[in-house]
């Protein structure tokens, strides 16, 4: 199925076909490198935002033990 917004490629010599997929294979592979790099920093930005939330978890038990010794309120 042909369509026409890919008419224009009928005009290319072979050599600029072969030469246009190869930019196109590059671009694709550039795209691959940095759609890995970005899946790293999200699961380590995921990996930091676990810390911090069981830190906070860890810091809020000691401080309602704190408020239970010393009767404070908030």
């Amino acid at each position: 199925m042909r369509d026409k917004y890919y008419d224009h490629y009928m005009l290319l010599s072979k050599e600029n076909l072969i030469k246009l997929i190869e930019k196109k294979d590059l671009e694709i592979k550039n795209m691959k490198c940095i759609l890995e790099e970005i899946r790293e920093l999200k699961d380590k930005y995921y990996t930091f935002n676990k810390f911090h939330m069981e830190e906070i978890t860890r810091l809020d038990k000691i401080i309602g033990t704190y408020r239970k010794q010393y009767k404070l309120t908030i």
